[in-house]
């Protein structure tokens, strides 16, 4: 009986070890945020998230995540541009106020920090004094 009793159990350890496995990275959620826009170069970009990092020199960066699907080379200056004006600009309004603002455009969705290979990304960065997106080098 002991041992039908053990049996048993070790069986409900892995299965619940294997539905951790399994529905753990379905859990997180890559870009909670849903907001689709058409860009100037007349593509729609996808807001994933924006992802708030403190650079090793204390420097806070907020990082504007965004998705176009068809994104097969680098995205245009343009769309840049238009990301961090629509998106990241607002993103300068958190306490304290990040020193940089970085627009990355990405051809599908994937965990911040986490490798990448085959999916195409386009990243540039600004300084944002006053109201406007000032493009700087990264």
């Amino acid at each position: 009986m002991v041992r039908i009793l053990v049996f048993i159990a070790g069986l409900g350890l892995i299965g619940a070890a294997a539905y951790w496995l399994l529905a753990a990275p379905n859990a997180v959620e890559v870009c909670p945020l849903d907001e689709s826009q058409t860009a100037p170069s007349g593509r729609t970009l996808v807001l994933c998230d924006i992802v708030f990092e403190v650079q090793p020199n204390n420097d806070g960066w907020a990082i504007v995540r965004v998705v176009d699907e068809g994104l097969q080379t680098n995205a245009g200056q343009a769309d840049h541009d238009w990301a961090c004006e629509i998106w990241g600009l607002d993103a300068m309004e958190k306490e304290p106020r990040p020193t940089r603002i970085v627009v990355q455009i990405m051809a599908e969705p994937f965990v911040r920090g986490e490798p990448a290979p085959g999916i195409t990304q386009s990243i540039e960065a600004y300084s944002a004094p006053g109201d406007a997106c000032q493009w700087e080098l990264l």
